[in-house]
């Protein structure tokens, strides 16, 4: 099945929803936009956003927006809910409030309307990400003297120690109310399993891009760089070439929120700054791509809001301390750690 593809990525689109909102009248024409036929709609009754909805009440308007027959129709609907304005531009400022187990509280914020391939078939209406950092933790823990797939990454994703902890740990100290409500969903990540990261040439992948790249259920996951940033472009200087562009490009599309934000691949955008929750220093957060340029790394946000290979973090601890993490790329280390998880 197709992945429901990003909202607005279109300037066409957009340009369509433009002309169309314009000769609407406030939320009455939005309603009307609703075709006839389609299945009923959430019994929910429209608020001013996200932080006053339920999970419960949340997950029943994911639903409705699954069963939405095109873009312009998930955006009225997700429009006359508050969740975004009549062109489908996502609030970053509108958050709700997670209560952990542990007593921290943490920010999420919706970053995608039907961006996600659920596990049991469909589309998952709503995908949040948390707009705080939680952790540290590491991806791979004591890399160097391990042997195998929980090695480094070698595994990728798949294997971590990072997406058990999520799995287990992280899972269970969500709220029993939110943790109802999430469904897994497919995400596609180069694990290279079968590749053993082995490299054709230097700086030259073996095989072909979909080769390096193994789909896992997931119900908390950390974003991608392509999740994130859009299109990784081939970058000499960051040790990135074609054939590594051309697997980052199918680990997802980019969530609509961070296309708004024009986030983009090693360059800084302080809406990524994140800070561990109760905390106020910036702290770096860990991305679910590994660097293909080596076998030992994975991609990460910097502490100003960069997103990085782990060529790219190891040239800034030595050019620009300032705004680098305090150790390197280096799986075994902790940091942020930033989910995502859809209803």
């Amino acid at each position: 099945m197709e992945r429901v593809r990003t909202l607005l990525r279109s300037k066409a689109w957009l340009a369509a929803t433009l002309l169309l909102a314009a000769v609407m009248v406030g939320g009455a024409a939005a309603i009307a936009w609703w075709p006839a036929g389609t299945t009923a709609r959430a019994d929910v009754t429209p608020r001013a956003g996200l932080a006053d909805y339920s999970w419960s009440e949340l997950s029943a308007i994911s639903a409705e927006l699954a069963s939405c027959a095109n873009e312009r129709q998930a955006v009225a609907c997700a429009s006359r809910y508050g969740l975004c304005d009549q062109q489908g531009v996502l609030d970053a400022e509108s958050v709700k409030s997670v209560e952990l187990t542990d007593g921290r509280t943490v920010d999420v914020v919706l970053v995608g309307i039907c961006q996600d391939e659920r596990t049991d078939g469909g589309v998952a209406g709503l995908t949040f990400a948390l707009a705080d950092a939680v952790g540290p933790h590491t991806m791979n823990h004591a890399f160097e003297d391990v042997e195998g797939f929980d090695a480094d990454s070698k595994g990728g994703w798949a294997a971590c120690d990072m997406r058990a902890w999520l799995a287990d740990t992280l899972w269970y100290q969500l709220p029993t109310d939110l943790r109802a409500q999430v469904v897994p969903v497919q995400k596609r990540t180069a694990n290279a399993l079968d590749m053993n990261d082995e490299l054709f040439d230097p700086g030259k992948l073996a095989g072909v891009a979909k080769d390096w790249v193994s789909e896992t259920t997931d119900s908390l996951w950390l974003l991608s760089a392509c999740e994130l940033c859009g299109e990784v472009p081939a970058r000499e200087d960051m040790g990135v070439d074609d054939s590594m562009s051309a697997v980052y490009a199918i680990e997802g599309t980019q969530y609509q929120l961070f296309f708004q934000q024009g986030v983009a691949a090693f360059a800084q955008n302080t809406s990524l700054v994140r800070s561990l929750a109760g905390e106020d220093e910036p702290c770096a957060w860990w991305l679910r791509t590994k660097t293909l340029e080596f076998g030992d790394g994975f991609w990460l946000v910097g502490t100003d809001g960069t997103p990085l290979n782990g060529l790219g973090e190891d040239v800034r601890v030595v050019e620009d301390a300032e705004f680098a993490p305090q150790e390197l790329w280096g799986p075994d280390h902790a940091r942020g750690v930033v989910v995502g998880f859809c209803l």
